[in-house]
């Protein structure tokens, strides 16, 4: 194992919770307030970061909501959604041994690390990591500052020895195009984007038991 710095996207890579949390917040939301969610409200929402999804909601069904307003509503919304999520397969084997080989792990997560916590505290696994990054406005993944951050603060200093584990196909063109070792976890939301996850990355996982160590 030559990565001794793990960079962990949460939802759809350690948990299941793009289905159940992030398909599901949405229309929770709307639905509080008589909207009926449109057909494509997933795809659409999959490409954005959250900032940008609460603008487009908050715009685009007319939500009596501003900014703070909206997520008020949306940190309860999750809050309830989250309580039902479940580890992916081999999440809690893999960071143990990740542990034992001595390396450094933190989350990068679009989820408010206060919520990022608790879950990953319910779950047993949040002693694992050192810290929390939020991945919102300024510091997106659209951009590589909150990868380069988390290196950093890793104590890591070149992104090739670094792994950026994530589901999402933006996130993870954004650690490639930086040049991070970068492991992709397959996951149903993001089926579509397989094909083109599987040509970035330099594992790409049906779960976290393929891990290959020799390569990693």
């Amino acid at each position: 194992m030559h990565c001794k710095q793990w960079i962990f996207d949460m939802d759809g890579t350690l948990t299941d919770s793009m289905v159940v949390v992030w398909e599901g917040a949405p229309e929770a939301l709307l639905a509080r307030f008589g909207r009926t969610p449109k057909a494509d409200l997933h795809e659409t929402l999959l490409t954005m970061g959250m900032e940008d999804g609460a603008q487009y909601l908050i715009r685009e069904y007319a939500l009596p909501l501003d900014r703070n307003g909206y997520l008020d509503v949306m940190r309860e919304v999750i809050a309830q959604l989250y309580e039902k999520v479940e580890l992916k397969p081999g999440v809690r084997d893999t960071l143990a041994r990740l542990r034992a080989e001595g390396a450094r792990m933190c989350v990068c997560s679009n989820t408010w690390s206060s919520q990022c916590r608790t879950v990953l505290t319910r779950l047993g696994i949040d002693e694992y990591f050192d810290f929390y990054i939020e991945a919102r406005g300024a510091m997106s993944k659209s951009s590589p500052a909150p990868f380069m951050e988390a290196l950093h603060r890793l104590g890591g200093t070149s992104p090739a020895g670094c792994a950026v584990c994530e589901d999402a196909l933006y996130a993870a063109q954004t650690a490639h195009d930086a040049g991070f070792y970068l492991v992709g976890i397959q996951d149903t939301t993001s089926a579509a984007d397989a094909p083109a996850l599987r040509r970035i990355c330099d594992q790409f996982l049906p779960d976290w038991t393929a891990l290959d160590w020799a390569q990693a």
